[in-house]
């Protein structure tokens, strides 16, 4: 550039960045010890002031008497290629973390299978208890338990989310709804812990398409955190949270008055596992988990902070326009109550079978239950069913590979199945449920929810 062309023939040492020069004397002895330096990088100043990185090769220029007369230098602008870098490192640096992510997600995948079918059990069984006639205090403590399984159900669907197993249940939400219910939440924590919290919240802020439950984590999280970190720092705080409209994005911003974050410390807090905390204080995955959902919502999530300054979490998440993406779901019209049918489950999991064949007897139907597909096709030859509850994934014959033998000794038996799923559906299952348009339900599955299908699809086939 013009710019650039007023450097040329210029004093190297002259054009350093003041703040670097502490560095010059001692090139300045290589010199003239007789080397040739090579790659010394500074930042010079411009004619018009900026800052541009240089690589610099120095050599003394001596007399015939071999006494040195002074250097020659020549300076390489850089520039791009230190963009070139910082680009690189930036996509190893997402390559690591995709592939932590990758190991944590398949460990979520794992512990969510596992989870699932006792945590079916307990709500399940929760809630056919709570159907009798027992004592209203009972009853309450019934609810906690429900509750908090039903919470327990929640955490392992967002870490499916964070696995990438799962997707968010969209729904047309508020954001500001949204922080207001979880500021509620914690109301008496925050309270207790001396922090002041201020919520500038825009009431023009235009409703999302999105997961709300898996927002609220996200939300509850960066507030817990600089609640955790204002009350360790000095026992109190003040918390200030935002919300506005930019362009077609919505950013909020959350503001501590903490310790702030170290620099070399701002690009690893989303990593898994990374805390700064004392063993046993902090897993290092909730802002990772974070990450994950904004991510998965088509967002960014970041942080700004100097080292105590506080700092500031910042959200922003994109404003979906397509109105096919916006209209409310139609609600469903409830199908009329069926008794009396001959109901096969099948399923590997004892407890599961248990719950199943007590919730659909009370309902008022006849239930047979088995636990592998092999023992289950002999059944299915020899009598006949209304409907079948079979799990996809089964010791041995899976439930998919029994639906296949099913469409060729009982086609219409195969029009009324219902598979049961562990919330954890590889591609392949994803598509054969997706091409055969069978209903299914996930682990742990609300009891009202399958009451509702298995009367549709009684009713149709009446």
């Amino acid at each position: 550039t013009d710019d650039e062309g007023d450097l040329i023939g210029k004093n190297n040492f002259d054009l350093i960045a003041p703040e670097e020069r502490q560095k010059v004397p001692a090139d300045i002895e290589e010199v003239l010890k007789g080397k040739f330096i090579k790659s010394r990088e500074y930042h010079v100043i411009t004619k018009n002031g900026s800052r541009v990185p240089v690589e610099m090769s120095v050599a003394l220029i001596e007399d015939a008497d071999g006494k040195p007369m002074g250097f020659v230098g020549v300076s390489r602008d850089i520039t791009e290629q230190r963009k070139a870098e910082a680009e690189r490192k930036e996509l190893e640096q997402r390559a690591q973390l995709s592939s932590r992510l990758a190991s944590v997600g398949e460990m979520a995948s794992g512990i969510a299978h596992e989870i699932n079918n006792p945590l079916t059990g307990v709500i399940g069984y929760a809630q056919l208890l709570v159907e009798k006639d027992l004592p209203e205090d009972i009853k309450g403590d019934l609810k906690v338990i429900n509750d908090g399984a039903r919470r327990v159900a929640d955490i392992v669907r967002r870490m499916l989310t964070f696995a990438r197993q799962h997707k968010p249940e969209r729904t047309y939400t508020s954001i500001n709804e949204i922080i207001e219910t979880t500021l509620k939440l914690r109301t008496y924590a925050l309270e207790t812990s001396n922090i002041e919290v201020t919520a500038r919240l825009d009431p023009d802020l235009p409703a999302i398409t999105a997961d709300a439950g898996q927002l609220q984590q996200v939300f509850l999280n960066l507030i817990v955190n600089a609640e955790t970190e204002m009350k360790l720092a000095h026992g109190r705080g003040k918390l200030s949270i935002q919300t506005k409209k930019r362009d077609d994005t919505i950013k909020i911003s959350f503001k501590d008055d903490g310790p702030g974050i170290a620099k070399e410390n701002l690009d690893k807090i989303f990593d898994p596992f990374f805390t700064t905390r004392e063993v046993g204080q902090g897993t290092g995955l909730g802002l990772s988990m974070c990450h994950g959902i904004v991510t998965e919502h088509k967002g960014k999530i970041y942080a700004r902070s100097r080292l105590g300054k506080g700092a500031t979490f910042i959200v922003e998440l994109p404003i979906v326009a397509e109105e096919k993406q916006l209209e409310m779901a139609e609600p469903v019209e409830k199908a009329e109550k069926v008794e009396g049918a001959r109901i096969l489950v099948i399923d590997d999991e004892p407890v599961i079978l248990q719950y199943l064949s007590q919730m659909l007897t009370d309902e008022g139907h006849e239930v047979e239950t088995i636990d592998n597909a092999r023992d289950a096709l002999n059944k299915i030859k020899s009598k006949r069913y209304n409907l079948i509850l079979l799990d996809i994934k089964l010791l041995g014959i899976s439930g998919i590979e029994l639906y296949e033998e099913l469409q060729k000794v009982a086609k219409s038996l195969a029009r009324r199945v219902v598979f049961i799923t562990g919330d954890v559906m590889g591609t392949d299952t994803k598509e054969f449920l997706l091409k055969t348009k069978a209903p299914y339900i996930t682990k742990p599955f609300d009891a009202e929810q399958l009451k509702r299908e298995i009367n549709r699809i009684l009713a149709e086939a009446a």
